[in-house]
C-alpha cells in the first residue's frame, strides 16, 4: 500500500482545453508486470478507502494550484459500511475545494434510497458524482433513473471500432440524447485516435479522456 503511486490524466473538451483531471492509482515500477486488475480486486474496502482519502487530499492541493477539479474512484462496497462511508463524507467536508467521486459500474451499486441520500449530502458540500465504465457493467440503463449522478463516463468498449460498426454510433447517439434530456454531463473514455474522435464529435460528444489527448503522468508533475 505504501508503495502505490498516484498518476493523473487530463480530461478535455472538444477544443482540447483541460476541464478536469482523474487521479489514478498505479503499482510501483517494480510491479508493473504483475496483474494490475487482480491486485486491486484483492484490496479490502478499507484499503480502497484509505487510497481514496489520500487522493481527496491530493485533489484539494491540485485545485489550489491549477483551479482544475479532480475526480477519484471510490469502491462501491465501501458505501455499505457505515464507518467507511462516514470517513469519506467527513473527509469531503474537511475541504472547501470541489471534487468528483466516481462509482464504477463494474460493481453493483449500493441500495438506491440509501446512496441517494448520501449523494444529496455530498452535493451540498460541492461534490459531484460520476458513474464510471458505463456500458460494460452490472447496473444497466436504469441507473440513469435510479441514481442521482451528475456525470456519466462512457466506457471505451462502447467506442472501440465505431468506424467499422455504424450501429455503435447509433447506440452512442441515443445515449447522448438521453444524457442531454436528463441534463447529465458526459465524458467519453479511451479515445485513442483522430478518426474515433471525429466520429464522436460528429454526433455531438464534447468531453473526452484518452491517450489521444494525454497519457497518465506522475502526480509529482502537478505538485
Amino acid at each position: 500500500m505504501q508503495n502505490l503511486a498516484t498518476y493523473y490524466q487530463n480530461i478535455v473538451n472538444v477544443d482540447g482545453s483541460i476541464i478536469k483531471r482523474e487521479l489514478l492509482t498505479r503499482l510501483p515500477l517494480s510491479e508493473h508486470n504483475s496483474d494490475v486488475d487482480s491486485f486491486f480486486e484483492k484490496l479490502t474496502p478499507k484499503d480502497s478507502i484509505t487510497i481514496s482519502l489520500r487522493q481527496i487530499e491530493l485533489a484539494a492541493q491540485i485545485y489550489d494550484k491549477t483551479n482544475i477539479v479532480c475526480s477519484i474512484n471510490v469502491d462501491n462496497y465501501a458505501w455499505l459500511n457505515d464507518d467507511l462511508k462516514n470517513m469519506l463524507i467527513d473527509k469531503c467536508k474537511s475541504f472547501s475545494q470541489p471534487i468528483i467521486l466516481e462509482f464504477t459500474e463494474l460493481r453493483p451499486m449500493p441500495p438506491i434510497d440509501e446512496i441517494n441520500s448520501v449523494f444529496l449530502e455530498l452535493k451540498r458540500q460541492g461534490v459531484k458524482l460520476a458513474l464510471d465504465d458505463f456500458g460494460t457493467g452490472l447496473n444497466g440503463i436504469s441507473v440513469f433513473a435510479d441514481y442521482d449522478f451528475d456525470i456519466v463516463k462512457i466506457d471505451r468498449k462502447l467506442t472501440l471500432g465505431i468506424e467499422e460498426r455504424p450501429q455503435k454510433l447509433k447506440v452512442l447517439s441515443h445515449i447522448l440524447d438521453l444524457l442531454n434530456v436528463l441534463d447529465k454531463e458526459h465524458i467519453v473514455e479511451g479515445v485513442e485516435d483522430r478518426k474515433q474522435f471525429n466520429s464522436l464529435t460528429e454526433i455531438g460528444f464534447i468531453n473526452f479522456q484518452g491517450f489521444l489527448f494525454h497519457k497518465p503522468a506522475p502526480i509529482e508533475e502537478l505538485l
